[in-house]
Parts: C-alpha cells; sequence; structure tokens
C-alpha cells in the first residue's frame, strides 16, 4: 500500500503568503479575509476554505442588477491544500469573468459562410448543441439568445486560437464559447445561441500545469455528461483497502453515514483515468446524495480528489437549509435547472428518495477492480502528450488561450483556457445539449433527470 497521493502543495506559510498576493483590504483581486467552513458532528471532516468573490460580473458584463454564483471554495486532507486550492480557484474564476475584455479587439464579427472562405473555423453544427425545441425554450428563458439554431449565414463573434491538435496553426472558435457570459455586439447584429461555462478553464502556478488541468477538465466533463444523459454506462469500482484508505484521507471513515459508490466513467477513446464519487446517505436524511467528479492521470489521485469533492458539496445540501430556504423549496419544486445550485439541492434533501437513488443507479452497470486500473502518464510533461494526442483522434476544432489577467502579472499564477467543441461541456442540468453531435452518436439523451454536479 502506497502513500496518500498529495503533491504540489506548499506548506501553510506559503499557501498564505499565495493567497495574500491576491486577497486584501486595499487591493488584490478579493478581500483578504478567507473562513475556514465548519465542521458538523458526525459529518465527514474535511479541511475547507471559502471566501467572498466582488461580483465583477457586474462590471464585465454590464448588467448591474444580474446574479451570478461563483462556488469558490477549496478543500483537501490538509489546511495548506485547501487554501491553495481556494487560491486557485479565485485566480480561474476572475480570469474566466474578466477575460472579455482583454481580446475585444481580436474579437472577429462575420458569418460562418464568409469566415471559412478565410479560415479555418467551427461549422455551426458544432455551435448549435440543443435542437429545435431546447434552443426555443433557452431562447424563450435567456432573451439574448436566438431562437433558431445556427446557420451558415448567421453573423457571430469569433476569435483566433491556437490549435491543441494542429500545432502551429489557429481555428477560428466562436466567442460566445470561449468567453464566459459573451455578450452579443447591437452595432454587429451578432446572434447568441449557446450559453458557456468555466469548465475547460485552469489556474496553475505554471502554464503547462494550467494547460494541464484545463485539459483534463474538458476530458472529465465530456465523459460525465455522456454517462449521465446516453446509455453510457460505467462500471462500479471494487474498492480495496488501498482505495478505502482513500476514502478515509477525504474524510469518508468506512463507519460513517454514508455509503460510498465510485464509478469508472473513463472512455475508451479517451482512456484518461475518470473517477466519480456518489455518497448516498444510510439514514436517508439531509444531505441525501452528493456527487464528486475528478480525472487525473493516476486513479489514485482521481479517487481521492473526487471523493473530497462529493465531500465538500455536502455542505452544499447542509448549510443551504440554514442560509438559503427559499432556494432549498424551489429546487424541490419549480425550479427548470437551468443554473448548477438547485440540481445539487435537488438530490441532497431527502423527499422523492427512490427517485433519486434509482436515477444514480441507473447510471451504472457492471464492476472493475480498483487494482485494475492502469496510470495514463509518469509526470506532466507525458500527460499533456498524450492528451493532446488523444484529442487529436477526436477533435479537429480544439483550440486555447492564456486567459491570465495582466493583474497578477507579477505572481506565479497562469490561467489556460481550452475549448474541444467536439466533446460534451458542461451543461445547464434540465438542458442537455440533444443536438450535439456527440450526443446523437450516442444514441442521444434517454435519462432526463438533472445531473447532479454543481
Amino acid at each position: 500500500m502506497s502513500g496518500i497521493p498529495i503533491l504540489g502543495h506548499p506548506g501553510m506559510g506559503e499557501a498564505l503568503a499565495r493567497y495574500g498576493r491576491i486577497g486584501g483590504n486595499q487591493g488584490g483581486i478579493l478581500p483578504g479575509m478567507l473562513v475556514s467552513v465548519a465542521a458538523v458532528e458526525g459529518e465527514p471532516y474535511l479541511r475547507s476554505a471559502t471566501a467572498a468573490m466582488p461580483q465583477y460580473h457586474r462590471l464585465a458584463l454590464d448588467d448591474p442588477h444580474m446574479q451570478m454564483q461563483y462556488h469558490l471554495a477549496g478543500y483537501g486532507s490538509t489546511h495548506e491544500e485547501a487554501v491553495t486550492r481556494l487560491t486557485g480557484e479565485a485566480v480561474e474564476r476572475y480570469a474566466a469573468i474578466m477575460a472579455m475584455p482583454l481580446f475585444a479587439e481580436r474579437v472577429e464579427y462575420a458569418s460562418y459562410r464568409s469566415l471559412s472562405s478565410r479560415h479555418r473555423c467551427l461549422p455551426p453544427e458544432l455551435l448549435g448543441v440543443f435542437d429545435a425545441e431546447q434552443q426555443r425554450q433557452v431562447a424563450r428563458m435567456m432573451h439574448r439568445y436566438s431562437p433558431e439554431l445556427p446557420t451558415e449565414d448567421d453573423v457571430i463573434a469569433w476569435i483566433a486560437c491556437p490549435s491543441l491538435t494542429r500545432p502551429g496553426e489557429e481555428v477560428y472558435l466562436p466567442a460566445q464559447l470561449v468567453f464566459l457570459g459573451f455578450r452579443s455586439d447591437p452595432g454587429a447584429a451578432d446572434k447568441l445561441f449557446t450559453p458557456s461555462f468555466s469548465t475547460g478553464t485552469a489556474a496553475h502556478v505554471s502554464l503547462d500545469k494550467a494547460l494541464l488541468g484545463a485539459l483534463v477538465e474538458a476530458v472529465q466533463i465530456d465523459a460525465f455528461i455522456l454517462n449521465w444523459y446516453t446509455g453510457a454506462k460505467a462500471p462500479l469500482i471494487d474498492l480495496d483497502a488501498d482505495g478505502r484508505e482513500l476514502l478515509a484521507a477525504a474524510g469518508l471513515a468506512p463507519d460513517g453515514p454514508y455509503e460510498v459508490r465510485a464509478s469508472l466513467l473513463t472512455r475508451p477513446e479517451l482512456p484518461l483515468p475518470n473517477i466519480g464519487v456518489t455518497l448516498v446517505r444510510q439514514d436517508g436524511k439531509l444531505p441525501y446524495i452528493a456527487f464528486g467528479l475528478q480525472a487525473d492521470p493516476d486513479p489514485r489521485r482521481a479517487l481521492l480528489r473526487g471523493a473530497a469533492e462529493a465531500t465538500a458539496i455536502l455542505g452544499i445540501g447542509m448549510f443551504s437549509t440554514v442560509f438559503d430556504l427559499p432556494n432549498v423549496h424551489f429546487a424541490q419544486t419549480s425550479s427548470a435547472y437551468t443554473d448548477l445550485d438547485t440540481n445539487v439541492l435537488w438530490f441532497a434533501a431527502p423527499g422523492e428518495a427512490e427517485r433519486k437513488l434509482t436515477a444514480v443507479e441507473s447510471r451504472v452497470d457492471g464492476r472493475i477492480g480498483f487494482a485494475a486500473l492502469p496510470s495514463y502518464a509518469d509526470g506532466d510533461t507525458a500527460a499533456i502528450r498524450r492528451l493532446l494526442a488523444d484529442l487529436a483522434g477526436v477533435s479537429e476544432f480544439a483550440g486555447y488561450l492564456d486567459f491570465t489577467p495582466p493583474e497578477l502579472a507579477d505572481t506565479p499564477w497562469r490561467v489556460v483556457r481550452a475549448v474541444v467543441p467536439e466533446l460534451l461541456s458542461m451543461c445547464l442540468p434540465g438542458f442537455p445539449p440533444k443536438g450535439h453531435p456527440r450526443m446523437r452518436e450516442h444514441g442521444g439523451v434517454t435519462h432526463v433527470v438533472p445531473h447532479p454536479l454543481p
């Protein structure tokens, strides 16, 4: 049995110093105060930290009333890991929401028909990922989106990105897929079709590590969306003594209140170890179900981090009943699940327990031993090279941008945004992309329950 795989985290002094360089009451990108989340007696104990992100989206998106949840938190087996992850998440969220002004001068407005005569650019079928009825529904709920699917003659905003799968080349991607909350320009009369998410954006203390994190996120979400909404079921993982030790490091004791179910979501065409961890409260009380997802070149780290994420998500169900009871009620009664909060609250509540458990159990089939899971690559460089080679087998239009904000130029932090349009990205839980080619290739949407990821 090998040790717990905790890599890349500094001591507590260095972790706080890194946080202090971006957080301060007179400067920085977020307040200087961070909070360690309260432990709850009888619940899994995991070190965690959170902080308040200013409402930058109201400035970046020019909407003084817009509401957005940043889901800003860090967690881990040690306090320094929790603070380090919190700092990285703060950098990532800030960069994602403030990126658009950095690239405004590079945005080009054109139709696909016009631009494709001069450049390699994403075809409309990979932008219009909903079916026709879903597109109309999205337009009714979010009025800035078009009620019709994109055509080759619709004017949209484009951004040139270095290609991930064709070194030395550029690919033009729709800006609405690259930038979070992208807004159309009335003067250009460009159209919007698809909301974007921060998934595929990663921060780290080197550009290579940030790129690796962004690629891993793109692959792990694709596998999860396929598993949750289509017939692509995943085997349960039989955990040995090593696996159980990893769960304990994530705060999940063998005699604890939750049944732990780990499943292998790895796709054969993208064989990066990808593990989903579902926690089901055995007494049927709140929080009832929580889900965590992580991919990593080392399957042991994927299990540890997936279990830690699920453990951290338990707190959303517990504390929301104290501080956000109206939203808890809304999640159980009338939400269309067009956000990444009410879906988590729906699974956390004990009502309709049988339906929720059935939804989780319907996503698995078969079993596999934990010890049988192979490592993907040795070291970050080898992992990046293999991931790019694997992605080249499924993607022609993958691209990336360096999102590092100039405000952080004197820090070691770097932020990378990777977009792989041929893969399924994070989606609104109530609106899986029924029209996406990859979804259709796997039999289409057959499971209509909202997914449980925040």
